[in-house]
């Protein structure tokens, strides 16, 4: 029996396109998953693209009942509806996020913003349940100076929170940190622990498909 892969969403922090350590081991991890599934469906988005900012507008159309929104409000929101979608319809979230200043990158944020669109003033925070069976996020974390787990690193503790807030409790981070003391050292074992993650997450994938 062939196992269908899981639908990937493929989102890309980095503000650099060459030369991009992030981007270069989000490529690996695809590359991993097509060797293990034959074929993979990725859907890309790349935030250097450009992601809108919330606003008055926004917020405003975003408290307006569906039914009731204008067809200004609804241009408005018309980039969020489609990053909800996008997120929705993923099996697997697969993030690539370079350290900017202690935290992630402004777009990056952005996106979140969005996607949490019902909910950007935390009404849901004290009830943070799972609601989203099979979906799982692989977080590729990288940075010159700032460490994962350190004092100064805000966007690891962050992003596993907005994780759980938006329903996926499985959350698996590559640390690709501290490149500006061993690059080689830094690169090869994150390199080693996205082979790996992503050959679990095939291995995994194979069993619950089967089983259902």
């Amino acid at each position: 029996m062939t196992v269908m892969a899981p639908k990937i969403l493929r989102i890309d922090g980095s503000t650099r396109h060459s030369n991009s350590v992030s981007r270069g081991l989000t490529d690996l991890a695809i590359a991993t998953l097509q060797d293990q599934f034959g074929v993979a469906h990725v859907t890309q988005r790349d935030t250097r693209s450009g992601i809108g900012n919330i606003s008055s507008a926004w917020r405003n159309a975003s408290l307006t009942p569906n039914e009731a929104r204008s067809s200004e409000d609804r241009a408005v929101l018309a980039q969020s509806e489609a990053l909800m979608n996008e997120v929705a319809a993923a099996e697997l979230l697969l993030i690539a996020v370079p350290i900017y200043n202690f935290n992630i990158p402004a777009a990056l944020k952005s996106w979140i913003d969005l996607i949490c669109r019902d909910n950007v003033d935390g009404g849901r925070a004290d009830n943070l349940v799972g609601q989203s069976k099979n979906k799982q996020a692989l977080i590729i974390l990288t940075s010159n100076y700032t460490m994962a787990h350190a004092d100064d690193d805000f966007a690891t503790p962050y992003l596993k929170f907005m994780m759980k807030f938006i329903g996926i409790d499985s959350v698996t981070f590559i640390d690709a940190t501290g490149l500006g003391n061993d690059q080689a050292g830094v690169l090869a074992r994150a390199r080693d622990a996205v082979k790996t993650h992503c050959m679990k997450i095939a291995e995994t994938w194979d069993k619950q498909t089967a089983a259902e």
